[in-house]
């Protein structure tokens, strides 16, 4: 079973009332003084070990620096490890973004944003730093993950105070990560979690926070829940919530991701590159 709905039903059944436990969680600090310590040289040493192993990260930027390396600056002469010398910054297209999107956070995973529109997908750009991960023998991208800012009296803020997580002055909130159900329990989302963390940390501090929000019905397989990922990964002071079957239920029946989803066949981002 490839798509989340089936490993659902098989590991819940399928009462639409039955209560299902999720989690919001922030990154400890014992990780944050560890990634602190470890500066840019560590976010390259794990980017080099996820090229040898065939695969990068390229990026765009909403709150975190620019890269200096983009289509109109292929090279450049800085040698220095830098917030804007880790990734080749991106532009991404609306459809090409939207079909990774669905196919691995979508369809293999029940993550809850739909970018119905190319204004609803600029909109979340705006304020989201995107990753995305590609196959470098291919060009196809193989996964993604996306972060955001979120200030002290912000409505975000507020939302994120009313699930549990203070936000004291600004937050580095975790959105989403998804890599391909082929690539999963290999050992490359720790090394994309070992630079992105990193990266963050260097940005931003030891001191600043670190949040994210995951769901017990989000498997790698029967017995691998994401919090557990995560917790390996240097998250912790679990916050626990809940809500009804039907609320994850409801989203395999948005626009029909549960028959489209085998058919979505993300490719080279031409577009994007393009831009």
């Amino acid at each position: 079973m490839v798509n989340w709905h089936d490993k659902m039903k098989a590991r819940y059944g399928s009462n639409c009332e039955q209560h299902l436990k999720y989690w919001n969680g922030t990154m400890t600090q014992e990780r944050k003084d560890e990634l602190a310590k470890q500066g840019y040289a560590y976010i390259n040493l794990n980017l080099e070990k996820l090229l040898a192993r065939g695969y990068r990260v390229v990026k765009s930027s909403a709150f975190t620096p620019k890269g200096v390396y983009d289509k109109h600056s292929p090279t450049s002469d800085r040698k220095d490890l830098s917030a804007d010398t880790m990734f080749f910054e991106q532009q991404f297209d609306f459809q090409e973004f939207k079909s990774l999107y669905d196919k691995y956070g979508r369809y293999e995973n029940n993550f809850p944003i739909y970018f119905d529109t190319e204004e609803a997908f600029k909109a979340y750009a705006a304020k989201s730093d995107i990753f995305v991960v590609e196959d470098v023998s291919t060009n196809q991208p193989v996964g993604f993950a996306t972060f955001q800012l979120i200030e002290k009296g912000t409505s975000d803020a507020k939302s994120m105070e009313a699930d549990g997580i203070k936000v004291n002055d600004k937050l580095v909130y975790n959105d989403t990560i998804a890599l391909s159900a082929e690539l999963q329990g290999k050992g490359l989302g720790k090394l994309l979690t070992n630079v992105l963390d990193c990266y963050y940390v260097q940005n931003f501090g030891a001191e600043n926070d670190y949040a994210l929000c995951t769901g017990e019905i989000n498997t790698n397989d029967e017995n691998a829940l994401s919090k557990g990922f995560h917790e390996l990964r240097g998250y912790g002071d679990w916050v626990e919530g809940s809500g009804k079957m039907k609320k994850w239920l409801d989203r395999w029946k948005k626009d029909e991701i549960g028959k489209r989803g085998p058919l979505i066949q993300p490719s080279f981002m031409k577009s994007s590159y393009a831009k």
